[in-house]
């Protein structure tokens, strides 16, 4: 049976193996001390997606960015396991507690050109992209949820 839970420490290192596992493609490798310093916050709101044998399969998170905007973080699955709907099972997670917790506030996120197609699926819409915004040849491409 798959599960979710919130982050724990003890799973740091397997959270910089998912990243590491989609970079460069998906991530800079600069980025890295930037998840380092997002796990390492205290009451972080990230949840890591397990399979049937326990392993972390994907993770993800959400924070505040203004009191009325609440920002999708660090969405990642093992890239061995892409397309087997885990990135699916782990947005839709974040998106129904967000709901839950925070109704009518705006939900955005920051991706690249090979994953913004992935989130338009869940009513996200581009707002602005940034040639090599993450680094060379990886643009950051800005969105919003839409009603």
């Amino acid at each position: 049976m798959n599960k979710i839970q919130l982050y724990k420490k003890q799973y740091f290192v397997d959270c910089l193996n998912l990243f590491k596992s989609n970079t460069p493609k998906f991530f800079d490798p600069s980025e890295e001390e930037l998840l380092q310093k997002y796990l390492n916050q205290e009451g972080v709101n990230y949840y890591l997606f397990f399979d049937e044998k326990n392993k972390l399969v994907a993770a993800g998170g959400y924070e505040h960015e203004q009191p009325s905007k609440i920002v999708l973080t660090w969405g990642m699955v093992d890239k061995k396991l892409h397309n087997n709907g885990y990135g699916r099972y782990i947005t839709e997670y974040r998106l129904k507690k967000i709901n839950k917790e925070f109704p009518n506030t705006d939900v955005i996120l920051n991706t690249s050109q090979h994953t913004f197609k992935f989130y338009e699926k869940f009513r996200f819409k581009v707002i602005k992209i940034s040639k090599n915004g993450y680094g060379f040849g990886l643009d950051k491409y800005d969105m919003i949820l839409t009603e």
